[in-house]
């Protein structure tokens, strides 16, 4: 049996291992490697042989906010010596990483080819366009590995073209044109329709794909249907047997290579040793990835410790288990330390910043802003805060005898919330929420050390 993990980076002890945008912007694939390594040893210490990442897409233009820290970037060339980098580190604990490819846009091309010639063209056309490049490396690199394929299916107009289109790109594109022999995960649960009559057929549709493996419906009743599918299926011949055969000879081959009893037998729980050394890992490669977009030093250096200090932070969902009911208490705790008189106030991307904040601005001293969007329909919610404060800070900086107030904002999500122009801030990326990735950001907006970090957008 192989024990699967769908990857968080959510370390199974103490730590919280930094998101691939982190990983990317640290611009280190031995890094990379190295936490690959430690989410191998870590899910193999409780038994775990097989983890569902890294994620080979390129960052897309319109995407949702939360989703962009899971890729590595936009660069196809980042993107790919990324992804190698973390499987070889899970592969040296005995882990196998199973590879996330959802080609979009002009690919879907190729699943809609109908005749050889045509397929062949838009292969080839394909091939060499950024949004191949990881999937190919990868493949070319581990070809006994295996890789969740996403379908696309709601981008067809009926579930036979689905199962037509995603079968031609499984078998011309994966097997014959770029090699790849290890067994394929349908994502076909993942598709608007789960828990209704999709969920009921996405194993039979599986098997027909020429795909391996699907994760099976949570709900019993789905489960038993879509067994019974099956079953019938085969009786009729609409499936042919010699499918399901060649898939488990792709399963059982993969599982030999990985599946260690006497590793998922003796498994114990990572030990406090290990989740320290974890921890201390995590935290080096967030203090690698902070960025910082602006030129000149912080402008929170010779600052008075006794000045007043306003920091402004969103709400946002949890997204580690571990975390404080406020993800963002870790960040005001760690500016503390130099400003004691420091005041947080969360504000509501809904809400925005009101009348009710003018005297906490009036107060401040410094400003530390910081942009977290969680939701795509909140963009413009976003930019309305943005400019909410720039217009009390303006109107209080243009005060007589006013000294200027000094202004930090803190990207703590999806980089490109800070591609528009800050007038006269200094601009610090994180690119997530969690403790480590804000520790480090206040260390940079301290002063306590420089950032090394690069943006991989």
């Amino acid at each position: 049996m192989l024990f699967q993990y769908d990857y968080l980076p959510f370390g199974l002890g103490a730590a919280h291992f930094p998101y691939p945008l982190s990983l990317a912007a640290g611009h280190s694939p031995s890094a990379t490697f190295q936490i690959g390594q430690a989410i191998g040893k870590e899910v193999a210490s409780i038994g775990i042989n097989w983890v569902f990442t890294p994620t080979l897409d390129l960052l897309p233009d319109v995407t949702e906010p939360l989703t962009a820290s899971q890729t590595f970037g936009r660069d196809p060339g980042t993107v790919s010596d990324h992804a190698v980098a973390l499987i070889r580190g899970l592969s040296s604990q005995g882990v196998s990483a199973c590879s996330n490819a959802h080609p979009n846009g002009s690919v879907t091309e190729i699943f809609r080819s109908q005749s050889p010639t045509e397929l062949a063209g838009h292969v080839d056309e394909q091939s060499d366009q950024p949004h191949f490049i990881p999937i190919a490396t990868v493949i070319n690199s581990f070809r006994h590995d295996s890789t969740q394929f996403g379908a696309a299916v709601h981008e067809f107009s009926d579930p036979e073209q689905s199962v037509q289109g995603v079968r031609t790109a499984c078998n011309f594109v994966l097997r014959e044109k770029c090699g790849f022999q290890g067994p394929t995960v349908s994502s076909l649960l993942e598709t608007p329709e789960e828990g209704s009559v999709c969920a009921k057929h996405a194993p039979l549709m599986t098997f027909q794909c020429a795909l391996d493996m699907v994760k099976i419906p949570k709900d019993s009743a789905d489960r038993r249907a879509s067994i019974g599918i099956l079953e019938s299926a085969v009786a009729s011949n609409i499936l042919p047997a010699s499918l399901i055969a060649a898939s488990a000879a792709r399963v059982a081959r993969f599982k030999t290579q990985y599946l260690d009893w006497e590793t998922a037998l003796g498994a114990r729980q990572p030990s406090l040793s290990l989740s320290t050394a974890q921890s201390e890992l995590a935290q080096r490669t967030y203090r690698a990835a902070t960025t910082v977009n602006s030129t000149g030093p912080s402008p929170l250096l010779g600052l008075d410790p006794n000045s007043v200090l306003l920091v402004l932070t969103p709400t946002v969902p949890r997204r580690h288990p571990n975390s404080p009911s406020d993800p963002f208490e870790p960040l005001g705790r760690a500016l503390s330390r130099s400003f004691s008189r420091l005041r947080h106030v969360p504000y509501t991307l809904s809400a925005g910043i009101t009348e009710n904040y003018r005297p906490f601005f009036q107060r401040a001293t410094a400003v530390i802003l910081v942009l977290c969007n969680t939701s795509s329909a909140l963009v413009e919610s976003q930019d309305e805060v943005v400019q909410s404060v720039q217009n009390i800070l303006r109107v209080r900086d243009a005060t007589p005898n006013q000294p200027r107030t000094r202004k930090v904002v803190i990207g703590a999500g999806d980089p490109r919330d800070l591609r528009d122009a800050f007038d006269g801030w200094w601009s610090v990326c994180c690119y997530e929420y969690s403790r480590g990735a804000l520790e480090a950001a206040a260390e940079v907006v301290l002063g306590e050390r420089q950032a090394t970090g690069k943006l991989p957008i």
